[in-house]
């Protein structure tokens, strides 16, 4: 069966968020060393960019059994199913056993914005990170979801590292005139990268998800992780999704685990629009999640061999949730009793440092902004939505003023 997404006519709350950065966070709580990026990253400012060419929403509107996931939903954006990055200006982040890191992506309107959608979870929802030395080209999301923290879940290929709300308690986007914007804003101003900190904060703030990398990886070898948003609409909330709805963000991830981080003062390969805050959010070893089980969250019927029928509301608790396990060593699967049987994607060893990024301060920088609106409708049969409206806008690099 076909559906057509039936959320309310909100534009605010429908631009949604992929992970467009990762640090590494020091025992201070600052950002260090070298930028890294998701697979095949595009930035908003490079030429080809359109609203789709980083998000990735599950189960897709055309999809069969949609509005709900099904075991063959691909887990991985078409273009992020390789591990591969898009280019050498895009390096994958080199991080170090027992180290926190930082995964960064905008709110889209999630927190700042006044309006609510009936039925999903407060605080954005869980954000879930997934890993694994034995990533597929072809991962399927429910085989990923059954991981469990001790990796002994599905077909033990992979770990639950840590759980988050998608809410760090300080991220906005710039609204003038809303209340939660201006009251974040005026907590923890943001800057261009180098602009004096002296003047009035002129960059929306970046959300992040903090996870450790546990202790006991292997260096010289990469390490994938799955960042995935679960942002469910329970079922009996709202007249129109009488049964639920599934709406799951994903964003693909390799990350390069070394022994130590090579000493640099300056990172090289920022945004063309990089953002100055050098510090990750205080709570990042021990974030809270209200929802803690994604298995118990999935509102259809794809876990029902697991004892889940569906419409569930996930394992509520307010106590914090580790950022890092103690030890996540796993099983290495001999057999995947869940259907995926491609072997194992290789991944190339450890990317060399590149060269520097193109552009220099005070280029003029083209930024596309692509709306989309979704309409409300009952019905269940093939759409075609409307052309989203383009609108482009010229900014100057540092010390702009410039949408996301």
């Amino acid at each position: 069966m076909r559906f057509l997404s039936a959320l309310t006519l909100l534009p605010g709350v429908l631009a949604h968020t992929w992970i467009e950065q990762l640090r590494n966070v020091d025992d201070q709580g600052n950002y260090v060393g070298e930028y890294g990026y998701p697979r095949a990253f595009v930035s908003k400012t490079d030429p080809g960019y359109n609203g789709e060419s980083m998000n990735w929403q599950l189960p897709q509107n055309d999809a069969e059994g949609a509005p709900f996931i099904n075991a063959d939903t691909p887990l991985c954006h078409p273009e992020q199913r390789k591990a591969a990055q898009s280019s050498e200006n895009y390096p994958r982040l080199q991080a170090t056993p027992g180290d926190f890191i930082a995964m960064r992506y905008m709110e889209n309107g999630h927190i700042t914005d006044a309006a609510q959608l009936k039925g999903k979870p407060e605080k954005g929802g869980p954000i879930y990170v997934f890993a694994t030395t034995e990533p597929k080209e072809d991962e399927k999301l429910a085989d990923v979801l059954r991981w469990t923290t001790d990796g002994q879940g599905g077909d033990k290929r992979g770990v639950l590292l840590t759980v988050n709300d998608f809410d760090d308690g300080r991220c906005y986007e710039l609204k003038p005139g809303n209340p939660e914007s201006e009251k974040r804003k005026a907590a923890h101003p943001n800057y261009a990268a180098g602009q004096p900190a002296n003047g009035p904060g002129t960059y929306p703030l970046f959300c992040e998800t903090n996870v450790g990398i546990p202790k006991d990886v292997a260096t010289g070898k990469p390490y994938t992780l799955y960042w995935v948003w679960q942002w469910n609409t329970v079922g009996g909330a709202d007249p129109i999704l009488p049964k639920g709805k599934d709406e799951y963000y994903t964003t693909c991830i390799d990350v390069d685990v070394v022994n130590t981080l090579a000493a640099s003062e300056t990172a090289q390969f920022g945004l063309a629009q990089q953002d100055g805050m050098d510090k990750a959010v205080p709570d990042f070893r021990q974030r809270k999640a209200l929802i803690t089980d994604p298995i118990g969250f999935e509102q259809g019927p794809v876990f029902r061999d697991d004892g889940n029928n569906g419409n569930g509301n996930g394992n509520a608790t307010t106590t914090g949730t580790p950022s890092m396990p103690p030890q996540t060593t796993f099983a290495t699967s001999t057999g995947a009793p869940y259907g995926n049987s491609t072997a194992s994607l290789q991944i190339p060893t450890l990317t060399r440092p590149p060269g520097a990024p193109t552009g220099s301060p005070g280029d003029a920088i083209t930024v596309t902004v692509t709306e989309r609106i979704t309409i409300t409708a009952s019905v269940v049969t093939p759409t075609v939505a409307p052309p989203a409206k383009k609108r482009t806008v010229v900014t100057k690099l540092v010390g702009a003023k410039f949408r996301y």
